[in-house]
């Protein structure tokens, strides 16, 4: 397992294309921001002393969320690349079991989007203090904003490996992840305000899993820039935002969100692996 973990790493890194492409989401993501959503935003919450720091805050958040969740679809297409050239059926005659080879293509996409992931942490926190005259974070907190980052890895992983499981050709999951991603980014509130949304709508991003890893994301980054402002204001631009969203005012049923959801999305990956071979 640990020899199809390093050999997934080393390839997704040798593969330039699949490097950049773990980025389009957050490139999207920032491009909206800078061309259409930008200045709307700030000029609504004109009320408050530094509106710019607020949304900056709030759109980087986005951009690790989204960066969490398509760096996943570039590192597990390695599993449809060997299934294509037949080097997942090599493995798979090996007298490994076939629970420990998928384990390792599975934690394979989990370390290389962890590290994606942290990677566009430090620079959002580098953004937020050098560009937005924001404060750091302070060590503890700089602590729980990664693990909300792992967090919401390991939940995505855990989906798109679900995903990956029913399919063989390469094609044909690109063609998916070319619409999976931009999904991503819209049902986790990310592209546009969760409040400016309709209330159904507001509904199935609210409960769709990878929004809990999200607005865990939000609330540590976005802290500090609220830290002067009336609380009656501050609580109504949070659920305006999507930092704040019905149940997920507290910590502990978006983390319970995230480890369920994964653990279910992995285990019927795992089981949905099981059943092809078997027909095979």
């Amino acid at each position: 397992m640990n020899a199809l973990v390093y050999r997934g790493l080393l390839l997704f890194f040798k593969n330039k294309q699949a490097v950049v492409g773990s980025f389009v989401g957050a490139l999207i993501m920032i491009g909206l921001y800078v061309f259409l959503l930008g200045d709307s935003i700030v000029n609504q919450l004109s009320m408050l002393s530094n509106p710019q720091l607020v949304v900056d805050t709030w759109m980087l958040a986005g951009v690790i969320g989204i960066a969490s969740a398509s760096s996943t679809l570039g590192s597990v297409s390695q599993l449809i690349r060997d299934k294509e050239r037949n080097v997942y059926t090599d493995f798979m005659i090996s007298p490994v079991s076939k629970s420990k080879i998928m384990l390792g293509y599975f934690f394979s996409t989990f370390l290389i989007s962890s590290i994606i992931t942290l990677a566009v942490i430090i620079v959002s926190e580098l953004y937020i203090v050098f560009l937005s005259d924001g404060v750091w974070l302070s060590l503890p907190n700089f602590g729980l904003l990664a693990i909300a980052g792992i967090l919401t890895v390991f939940c995505s992983s855990s989906f798109m490996f679900f995903v990956a499981s029913f399919f063989r050709r390469i094609d044909t999951f690109s063609t998916m992840t070319s619409i999976i991603g931009p999904l991503l980014g819209f049902l986790t509130g990310c592209y546009v305000p969760i409040g400016s949304l309709p209330e159904a709508t507001q509904n199935v991003i609210q409960y769709f899993p990878l929004t809990s890893g999200v607005v865990l994301i939000r609330r540590v980054l976005t802290e500090n820039a609220f830290a002067s402002e009336n609380a009656e204001a501050v609580q109504a631009i949070k659920e305006e935002l999507g930092i704040v969203m019905n149940y997920q005012h507290e910590i502990l049923i978006p983390v319970l969100i995230l480890l369920v959801s994964s653990i279910v999305f992995l285990g019927i990956a795992l089981w949905n692996v099981k059943r092809i071979e078997m027909k095979r």
